[in-house]
């Protein structure tokens, strides 16, 4: 584990969000009335709003230990799950939030692996990053790297269409998701960190690629974004 993952624990979460962005998508749900959810991720915040929203029975799995430390401290009902793991058995969930960041198996299979949790008629959230453009190649070879196999929006929409969902709507996470809500907080703490190991070769090249990969973004954030698609099965 590096220690730009464990200064990830101490931080409100692990990936770009916030709250304001949490409210919007959930205020783009309609208005449904769920018995039961599901939320996969890497922050406590979103499914205590989920919550809070529907009052219905809400398992929270996430891969980090001190996620369901944090989560079972805050009321959830929060496990512990592999990575790309989904707890439950097939159809048990009315409602999905998937806070997807990394992933090298592709949509398509992450959508069918959700789709089978997921009850009949029931709404997925499914977050993945999305080119919003065509980037640049230096932009694709870093972000593919470092997220996986990332797809264009507009063919997200499209596969999902073609493997049966119903597309109810979607939102792109502005940039102050990605700024404020992970790379300034992330900068911050491993600034404080590196000053005191100094000497730690491994630490100057953590943040050497921290720095990188928030250049990148800060020049070509318009390129590529985490985007919410609400999905009805």
């Amino acid at each position: 584990m590096t220690f730009i993952s464990v200064l990830l624990r101490d931080l409100e979460r692990s990936s770009p969000g916030s709250g304001e962005t949490a409210k919007q998508v959930l205020s783009m749900l309609g208005g449904i009335s769920p018995k039961s959810a599901l939320f996969v991720g890497d922050e406590i915040a979103t499914p205590q709003l989920i919550s809070e929203r529907f009052g219905c029975r809400l398992v929270s799995a996430f891969t980090d230990e001190i996620r369901v430390q944090q989560g079972s401290e805050a009321g959830l009902d929060a496990s512990a799950v592999q990575l790309f793991e989904l707890p439950g058995g097939d159809g048990s969930y009315d409602l999905i939030w998937y806070n997807g960041i990394v992933d090298f198996d592709g949509c398509e299979q992450r959508l069918e692996q959700l789709r089978a949790k997921l009850a009949m008629g029931g709404i997925l959230v499914y977050r993945a990053v999305s080119w919003l453009t065509e980037p640049s190649p230096d932009t694709k070879m870093f972000c593919q790297r470092r997220f996986g196999r990332i797809l264009p929006l507009d063919k997200v929409l499209v596969l999902a269409k073609e493997m049966g969902w119903h597309v109810q709507d979607f939102y792109i996470a502005p940039k102050s998701d990605w700024q404020k809500g992970y790379y300034e907080p992330l900068i911050s703490a491993a600034e404080k960190y590196a000053g005191i190991h100094k000497d730690d070769s491994s630490v100057s090249l953590g943040m050497s690629e921290l720095r990188k990969e928030h250049g990148i973004f800060e020049a070509h954030c318009e390129e590529y974004s985490c985007v919410y698609y609400i999905l009805k099965g």
